[in-house]
């Protein structure tokens, strides 16, 4: 053990709260996950706030002992009384999903507000996603989308820069404009390239309401989920049943899928034949983030209500978000999406009956989606979609037509959001 790790430890059993948490952190790291555990649980107890909220996520995830959804809520309601952000807007993301009994919006837009009121720059980021979807071009958003980015989030940032590339909208000057390029360079945020050349106003003053933001009208606008319309679908195949939606997501919609997913990328599984657990395979070379409640924020919760309803099934039917990421020379080999029956009628959530890709970004070559028994290949522009149906609509037995691959990308990289919807509720 380090001399740092040492002190750690003295202060930690002494009863140093701090020391607690940063000991259990520090030893998770260099992989001493059980004595970690042991402290992380220390903290806890004793009222650490961050230590509550990380185990609170270990709750809702399950990988080492069962789900406990309600342990979860008690850990953050005790957070959120010792004023712990992090607890509260993760609290507010479970309480939208439905993570703890009923879904409900109201409550999480509350706790979100209120968060950003102390200029959190997550809440803010988000607030300015959501008044966009609400009322587009709105001035709150705006003000909101700079206060984020002023407040060094990198994801406002290249909202602010992208929004000055494609719409000529100079929302602040170079000053801020240079922080944002270099920011996004070292964070490595996979679309820095596109507007590393962006440039904004010599000595221009960043562009803030007078008065601040609106909250009273920023809760009016979010009373519910915005930005729910779904264009209507075009039509590609009955059989397989395939059809086509353009700019189901908006241009800084996919942006922000594509930030939030970035840092959670691993390499890519499928799921084994013999049960629902994935696995490695040549069959699919690219990565994946998976975007579990714990992942997620109101935004996300938005997008997928809007997926579910462009799927035609209830948002508790669909699966968690996929990201997937292609680099040239990656590939999803051709493949079903639907399990062999045996697998579907052992699941409580039953058979993959739907699927739904969009496209998040359109700068690369390559990287089709290839139906090779219907005869059609697709590649759609940023934010379009391609709803398939994975089973029989009137016997529900799966559809071999629906057989398809992604192709292999030959330059640039390709970014994919996939979500798979089954019959009944899906229960992880």
């Amino acid at each position: 053990m380090s001399a740092e790790l040492r002190e750690l430890e003295t202060r930690a059993r002494a009863g140093d709260v701090e020391a607690q948490f940063a000991l259990a952190v520090a030893l998770d790291r260099a992989g001493n996950r059980l004595v970690g555990s042991s402290w992380l649980e220390e903290a806890g107890r004793n009222g650490h706030p961050e230590a509550l909220a990380v185990l609170a996520v270990q709750d809702m995830q399950g990988l080492e002992r069962p789900r406990q959804p309600q342990m979860a809520r008690q850990r953050l309601e005790r957070a959120m009384a010792l004023g712990g952000k992090s607890a509260r807007r993760l609290y507010a993301t479970l309480a939208a999903t439905g993570a703890f009994g009923d879904p409900d919006w109201p409550a999480a837009i509350a706790h979100v507000i209120a968060v950003a009121k102390d200029g959190d720059l997550t809440c803010l980021r988000q607030l300015a996603r959501l008044v966009e979807m609400a009322a587009p071009g709105s001035a709150q958003a705006e003000d909101l989308l700079v206060r984020a980015g002023l407040a060094g989030d990198g994801l406002a940032g290249y909202a602010i820069l992208q929004r000055h590339r494609r719409l000529g909208r100079s929302l602040a000057g170079e000053r801020e404009f240079a922080l944002w390029r270099e920011g996004l360079k070292a964070i490595g945020h996979p679309l820095a390239p596109l507007v590393a050349g962006v440039t904004g106003p010599v000595g221009a003053a960043p562009k803030l309401l007078e008065n601040g933001p609106d909250w009273d009208a920023i809760a009016a606008l979010l009373t519910e989920p915005p930005g729910l319309d779904v264009p209507v679908a075009g039509f590609v195949s009955e059989t397989p049943y395939i059809r086509r939606f353009e700019k189901l997501l908006s241009d800084e919609e996919c942006a922000y899928v594509i930030g939030i997913s970035a840092r959670l990328l691993a390499p890519a599984q499928v799921v084994d034949r013999s049960a629902t657990r994935g696995a490695a395979s040549a069959l699919r070379t690219n990565s994946v983030a998976v975007l579990w409640p714990e992942n997620q924020d109101l935004v996300l919760h938005a997008l997928n209500l809007r997926l579910a309803k462009a799927a035609g099934l209830p948002v508790q039917n669909g699966e968690m978000m996929n990201i997937l990421m292609y680099k040239p020379g990656e590939e999803y080999r051709a493949h079903f999406d639907f399990f062999p029956s045996g697998v579907a009628r052992a699941d409580r959530g039953g058979q993959r009956i739907r699927t739904l890709l969009v496209y998040l970004n359109a700068d690369y070559d390559g990287g089709e989606t290839d139906f090779s028994e219907a005869g059609h290949k697709i590649k759609g522009d940023v934010g379009d979609a391609v709803l398939f149906h994975n089973c029989n609509a009137a016997t529900g037995e799966p559809d071999r037509t629906t057989l398809h691959a992604g192709l292999a990308v030959t330059s640039g990289q390709k970014w994919l959001l996939s979500k798979w919807f089954r019959e009944r509720a899906f229960v992880y």
